[in-house]
């Protein structure tokens, strides 16, 4: 069931980072993201890193949720999985914190917003690399216009490499 309302993203900040810890650690984000003291203390790193720009996502102005979009232009030597990239490549990473906005569509929204708002800026491509098991990610990418590229070994684990194109 589709969740009316209007998506926007503020900069993330120190203050929100109690807030992220809270919904790395619940179950339905756990199982995707790593430990939540080292996804925290990444974000936190992620404020001063020109790279990464770090956002709350906002539903009619109330946290639902964390995405970051990174530049991914000096990641091709560190993951072979994106060399062929066009440069002016951006990666988008994303989770719902609390549980009961999970199956509402929100997924779909923020992450086609986040794209949008990415390839306006002239971004050239924009990428998600949900694991191969997440299906309902991978159906929320699909619907926001990502399109499959390949399932790879990346850092992380195994991923399926998903592309969004002006």
């Amino acid at each position: 069931m589709p969740h009316d309302g209007t998506i926007s993203f503020r900069p993330l900040a120190a203050s929100d980072l109690e807030l992220m810890g809270r919904w790395l650690a619940a179950p339905h984000v756990a199982v995707w993201w790593e430990r939540a003291d080292k996804q925290v203390e990444q974000m936190r790193s992620h404020l001063d890193d020109p790279t990464v720009s770090p956002f709350v996502v906002l539903l009619d102005d109330v946290p639902i949720g964390y995405i970051q979009l990174c530049d991914l232009d000096g990641e091709r030597d560190r993951e072979p999985a994106l060399a062929g990239q066009p440069a002016g490549t951006f990666g988008i990473d994303q989770f719902i914190g609390p549980a009961e906005m999970i199956g509402k569509g929100l997924g779909t929204r923020l992450v086609s917003a986040m794209a949008e708002r990415a390839l306006n800026n002239d971004a050239k491509r924009v990428l998600v690399d949900p694991h191969p098991d997440n299906a309902a990610a991978i159906r929320a990418y699909e619907k926001a216009g990502f399109v499959r590229l390949g399932t790879f070994s990346m850092t992380g684990g195994p991923a399926l490499l998903m592309a969004r194109d002006p």
